[in-house]
């Protein structure tokens, strides 16, 4: 049962009894790609009528401007559903680019198969949970860019991390480039302002892993 583990971690099965999870799970159309780090999993316009898990990985969904600016939209890690709007879209059509953070295993999981299983029902019901979490994680990000200062936007998106995880000590996997344009800011400032709070006693950190003091 190949992929089964990720599917019900994503939640994907969430409203099913346990004892219905293999029926499920055999009822579905699943595939699974490897990806490299930086390899383009759907680029903006492309079609995506697909559940997209992330078994092994993150993936970052990203927008590019004419100008040539990138801009982070969110990062999604391990067992995570991205692109979920977008395949419960009416268009379906990508509004940005979804870019693995590292090497990845995607796990695809067909929505047509999903309508015409017996627990299209119960399924549908999980991906509208789904859904809402991500109408969540868009309204964090909303609150992080309407701190108009630089360290409230660092401070705010640890806060949201760490209420996450229950920890003052989170993981955050991106690189100083990737914060900086999911922050909006410039790199360079962003570095200075990191150090700045780490001499100042307000965080500690090394690499990836930030602890709020």
């Amino acid at each position: 049962m190949k992929h089964l583990e990720s599917i019900i971690s994503s939640g994907l099965l969430g409203n099913l009894k346990k004892t219905q999870y293999i029926d499920a799970f055999e009822q579905m159309e699943i595939s699974g790609k490897n990806y490299s780090k930086g390899e383009t999993v759907f680029y903006e316009g492309d079609i995506i009528n697909r559940i997209c898990i992330i078994e092994k990985g993150s993936v970052c969904s990203e927008k590019t401007y004419l100008e040539g600016e990138v801009h982070i939209l969110d990062v999604y890690e391990e067992d995570s559903i991205f692109a979920l709007e977008v395949a419960l879209s009416k268009t379906k059509r990508s509004a940005a680019d979804y870019i693995c953070n590292e090497d990845s295993v995607i796990v695809f999981v067909s929505l047509s198969s999903i309508d015409k299983s017996a627990y299209a029902e119960e399924i549908r019901s999980a991906l509208t949970y789904k859904l809402s979490d991500s109408n969540i994680r868009m309204a964090h990000k909303i609150e992080i860019l309407a701190e108009r200062g630089l360290r409230d936007r660092i401070l705010v998106y640890l806060d949201i991390l760490s209420r996450k995880s229950g920890s003052n000590t989170v993981t955050v996997r991106m690189n100083r480039e990737q914060l900086a344009q999911f922050l909006c800011v410039n790199r360079s400032a962003l570095s200075n302002e990191l150090n700045q709070m780490k001499r100042e006693g307000v965080i500690d950190f090394k690499k990836d892993r930030f602890t709020i003091l």
